[in-house]
């Protein structure tokens, strides 16, 4: 090795150490803090802090666990008798702790979890009077159900949150919120009003230097012109985004970028353009250990070889692909791995062997309920069961192609439908309003309970109260007949 990479890896590897050992001693130094603190807001932020430092080094199980203790601590202190000024400073603690909770529920796709904390989280920002905070907030729930993939919700609390933001003149919220307000107009087609939100994040973010927001918006846009078929605009867009990217050092979300421009340069039968920047993207997931990433840029790179009619290149790609699923357990990517290697023994006529696949490939779509694998896989059984004169089983599973074929356009129709539906209801409401009343009845409903509660309460003790009494009076009763016969 050179004397001079090796004193480099070596000072490099030295302060990766010194970090953690660092890193390390300051959670130390906090947890010791712990014992002697007496102050409800000092244990709070040092609970905080502890979690703010597992996060940071990405553990973020470990800051689940601390934050997780820091709401619980707020929540009991906040019924104890403190000033106003007091409770203000442990709910806007708290508020903290609610939001950075459901974004790593989010994350962990524990969403359920995760609206609950939002809402209380907005529920806490209206108590203490923080419109920024809460407008922020109707963001988070916006890019929560754009994860869930419910782009109904989604589109409501993303245009809330625009609209509030836009009214209060928190320019950088309703930036973001428009830069997922593109996002999901582009999903559903509405492609003039996706361009439109994502055109205003780009002035914004350009005059502001926010490069990483500003490479989220050429990416939305490049998908919007990419949805148009417009592929040429598309990769104006999606190059600017990934020199953006590579600027901020961002390796998986430059690998994504690569993956996006070679779909294009494929659409627009630019092939070999379309295999290198799909193989550097494969160099830096293999890079940065990211097996699905990795597995699937060999899939699309399987699939172009594919294309080009170079199929022991595919086959050898799409088996690796495969190798990689199954180390993790990937079922759905198992599924079509095993249906791509299919087609190139059908290709090369070896039928029976497809057959025997594709088999497999139905069981597993089954299982996982994906209506277009199924579809796909249909087909696929029919043509090869055709080659081999099976027609009574080709015109089955062709059936079953038609069947899956119907039920995934009903199901487009229907979500279009219901799309368009929420934008015409969404834009007939007042957002701030619309979404204080879901607040305010789940207060309601909250208080209700709390009522029934207390009631309950009230009851029982009235009832142990004329039990004690009419026991008392019976022992008074008889002392009083012993006394006097």
């Amino acid at each position: 090795m050179n004397p001079l990479v090796f004193k480099n890896l070596t000072l490099f590897l030295l302060l990766t150490l010194s970090f953690s050992l660092l890193s390390q001693s300051k959670i130390d130094s906090l947890k010791h803090e712990l014992n002697y603190s007496s102050n409800d807001t000092t244990t709070l932020s040092i609970y905080g802090l502890i979690g703010d430092d597992f996060y940071y080094k990405g553990e973020n199980d470990s800051a689940i666990f601390y934050w997780e203790l820091a709401k619980e601590f707020a929540l009991t202190s906040q019924k104890k008798e403190f000033s106003e000024i007091y409770k203000f400073v442990i709910n806007k603690k708290l508020s903290v702790f609610f939001n950075d909770l459901a974004y790593l529920n989010v994350e962990k796709g524990n969403f359920n979890t995760a609206i609950e904390y939002f809402h209380e989280c907005i529920l806490l920002k209206q108590s203490i009077n923080d419109s920024r905070g809460e407008t922020n907030t109707y963001t988070n729930l916006g890019y929560l159900y754009i994860k869930k993939r419910d782009l109904d919700s989604a589109l409501f609390y993303n245009l809330a949150a625009h609209k509030l933001a836009k009214t209060n003149n928190f320019e950088e919220i309703e930036a973001a919120s428009a830069v997922q307000l593109g996002l999901i107009f582009t999903e559903i087609g509405e492609i003039n009003q996706a361009l439109a939100y994502l055109n205003k994040s780009v002035i914004y973010f350009s005059s502001n230097n926010d490069t990483l927001e500003l490479a989220k918006s050429y990416n939305n846009i490049a998908k919007s012109y990419q949805k148009l078929n417009d592929y040429n605009t598309a990769l104006e867009f999606y190059f600017k985004s990934l020199e953006l990217k590579i600027k901020l050092g961002n390796k998986k979300s430059s690998a994504t970028a690569y993956n996006n421009i070679g779909a294009c340069y494929f659409k627009i039968d630019e092939l070999e353009l379309a295999v290198k920047y799909n193989k550097k993207a494969l160099d830096l997931f293999i890079e940065i250990q990211d097996k699905i990433g990795e597995a699937t840029t060999l899939n699309n790179i399987g699939f172009m070889h594919y294309q080009m009619n170079e199929m022991e290149e595919a086959l050898s790609i799409y088996t690796k692909s495969l190798a990689i699923r199954e180390s993790i357990s990937d079922i759905e990517g198992i599924a079509f791995s095993l249906l791509n290697i299919s087609k190139i023994h059908s290709f090369d006529a070896n039928y029976n062997e497809a057959l025997f696949l594709l088999q497999k490939v139905y069981k597993l779509a089954l299982e996982t309920k994906n209506i277009e694998l199924l579809s796909d896989c249909s087909l696929q059984l029919s043509l090869n069961y055709e080659k081999i004169k099976d027609n009574q089983r080709a015109l089955s599973h062709y059936k079953k192609h038609i069947y899956y074929q119907n039920k995934l356009n009903n199901n487009s129709n229907i979500d279009k439908a219901r799309h368009i539906n929420a934008i015409i209801k969404i834009q007939q409401q007042n957002y701030k309003d619309s979404i204080s009343l879901v607040i305010q009845s789940r207060n309601e409903v909250k208080s209700l309970e709390q009522e029934i509660r207390e009631s309950s309460f009230i009851v029982s003790k009235k009832y142990t109260y004329i039990f004690l009494f009419g026991l008392a009076l019976l022992i008074g009763l008889l002392i009083y007949k012993k006394i006097l016969p």
